[in-house]
């Protein structure tokens, strides 16, 4: 499976932490993306990639754009593979684990979230047929610890995802990339409530919220452990 990281021309000492913290990950993609701030977006709206009424900031727009690009390459080329933004932290055995959690689902997947933003919750079916499960994190602790993450071994299991937010890095299929080509575009403002958080309803602002609104009604999984940690620093964000 082809490995791409999502980094700006115009940062290049995120791509070169991004390259030095997962330096024992092999055959890793630049994928430059699209840079907001140059972005033509009345172009993208009369192509209907983006919607008339959309309110995403500039940053947000370009990396869900750019997400969306690798999704029509995937689709496209009908090879799953991973995506990752430059703020992510694979552990050591990533290459080994993910594709063992990958063959543990089977053929019918249509994508697996390695991590989320540790921030936020994490909704999955912990027992099928019986309970879902809300999974918490300490972003503090993660931001701490992160550097020492390419030296953990995980061992991970293959969760059904209800929703979460951030996409640090997942596996993406042929067949969910038309999925979520589909349910996704065009890029949209729309009210989505969440009961893993008190019932409280929040705006979709970027391309991860969107894809909430499909998780259920998609082969959607969460790797748990998680094979990927972001330190989730908004203020360099590739939404900001």
């Amino acid at each position: 499976m082809d490995k791409f990281f999502i980094s700006l021309e115009r940062t290049p000492e995120r791509t070169m932490r991004f390259l030095t913290a997962n330096a024992h990950i092999h055959g890793l993609i630049h994928a430059p993306g699209i840079d907001g701030s140059k972005m033509d977006v009345d172009s993208m709206k009369e192509k209907g990639l983006v919607h008339q009424d959309c309110r995403f900031t500039l940053g947000a727009l370009g990396s869900g754009l750019t997400h969306i690009a690798l999704w029509g390459s995937v689709a496209k080329s009908g090879r799953a593979a991973h995506i990752f933004e430059d703020d992510a932290f694979l552990c050591g055995n990533f290459e080994e684990e993910s594709a063992r959690v990958l063959a543990e689902i089977g053929e019918d997947w249509d994508i697996v979230l390695w991590g989320n933003n540790p921030d936020t919750v994490l909704k999955v079916q912990a027992l099928p047929e019986i309970t879902p499960c809300v999974i918490t994190f300490s972003q503090d602790d993660v931001r701490e610890n992160i550097g020492n993450y390419a030296n953990k071994k995980v061992v991970s299991q293959p969760l059904r995802l209800h929703h979460t937010f951030g996409i640090c890095g997942y596996a993406i299929s042929p067949k969910g990339a038309k999925s979520l080509l589909e349910k996704c575009l065009p890029l949209r403002n729309e009210n989505v409530t969440y009961d893993s958080l008190g019932g409280r309803c929040i705006q979709t602002n970027s391309v991860d919220h969107l894809m909430n609104l499909s998780y259920d009604k998609i082969q959607a999984y969460a790797s748990f452990p998680p094979l990927c940690l972001t330190d989730n620093m908004s203020e360099t964000s590739l939404n900001k």
